[in-house]
Parts: structure tokens; C-alpha cells; sequence
């Protein structure tokens, strides 16, 4: 199947769906078997290359337009972070994946698990939750509350 190049530029066709389509065609086919791959750091700069002129064509975004490679890779993530965090948060409670979210909440929310339980030394690193909040204008326990109240019937305002 050839891939009609039209697509990226059709003005029907929303972003996020451009964007669906891309993940699914696109990076599927390109990073078939990538985990036997053995790669050196030209081959990691060429896919990143690639992959930013893709989110360029997807964007709109020109070359002349100067825009940093950050910037591309936050107007196309949101996305993906808020539905990974609405996913995680409505598993049942006992799930590894929904302990971890409730904990990690707590934490940032100044709620320690226990009485000896102490943050680990060094610099915090970035996590889903700091995008959220980084990206969200609500606060991370609001989003908790209408995810697992959303449930998976789909978003109820």
C-alpha cells in the first residue's frame, strides 16, 4: 500500500486524527522489530529527524517559521498524557500501575504513605504528573476525581 502524501495538507481531516494516523501507519511500520535494532547515536539523530519533519508536515509548521524541536514535541504530547493518566486512574485500586498514581498523588499533595517513609536524595525527576500540571489549569486531585468518576462509559460533564 502506497501512502497518499495528501494527507498531511487535507484541511477535513482534524490534527488528531492526522496524528492517529501517523502513529498507527507511520511509526508502526518504521519501528517494526526496533527492539532487535542495535543503535548508534547517528541512527537515534536520524530517526528524531525524521520523526520532527513528520510533526512539521502535520503541524504546518514551515522551516522558515523557526520553531525549536521542544515546542513541536509539547504541541503534540498533551494529548497523549491525559489519557494515560485518565486510563491509570480508573483501574481497579489493587492494579501495580493505580497504587503507584494514588502514591505518587499523595506525595505531591504532601499526604506521606506512612510515618518513616522518606523522599529519596537528589534532584526530583520529571513524571506524567509533572506534565499534567504542567499542562492542565486544574489541579492534579480534580483530575483524579473526574477521571474515576468518568469511568469507562465515556466523559460525563
Amino acid at each position: 500500500m502506497i501512502f497518499p502524501k495528501w494527507i498531511w495538507s487535507d484541511k477535513c481531516l482534524t490534527f488528531n486524527t492526522k496524528l492517529c494516523i501517523y502513529q498507527t501507519l507511520v511509526l508502526s511500520v518504521l519501528l517494526y522489530a526496533a527492539d532487535t535494532w542495535t543503535l548508534l547515536p547517528a541512527d537515534v539523530r536520524t530517526l528524531d529527524a525524521f520523526h520532527q519533519k513528520c510533526l512539521r508536515q502535520l503541524l504546518g509548521i514551515r522551516w522558515c517559521d523557526r520553531v525549536r524541536n521542544d515546542e513541536v514535541l509539547q504541541l503534540c504530547s498533551p494529548v497523549d498524557a491525559s489519557r494515560y493518566f485518565g486510563h491509570v486512574a480508573r483501574l481497579y485500586d489493587v492494579t501495580p500501575a493505580n497504587m503507584a498514581l494514588q502514591l505518587h498523588i499523595n506525595i505531591s499533595l504532601n499526604r506521606p504513605p506512612d510515618c518513616t517513609w522518606h523522599r529519596p536524595p537528589g534532584r526530583p525527576r520529571n513524571k506524567l504528573l509533572d506534565q499534567l500540571r504542567n499542562y492542565s489549569a486544574c489541579p492534579i486531585g480534580d483530575l483524579w476525581r473526574r477521571a474515576v468518576d468518568r469511568g469507562h462509559g465515556g466523559a460525563k460533564m
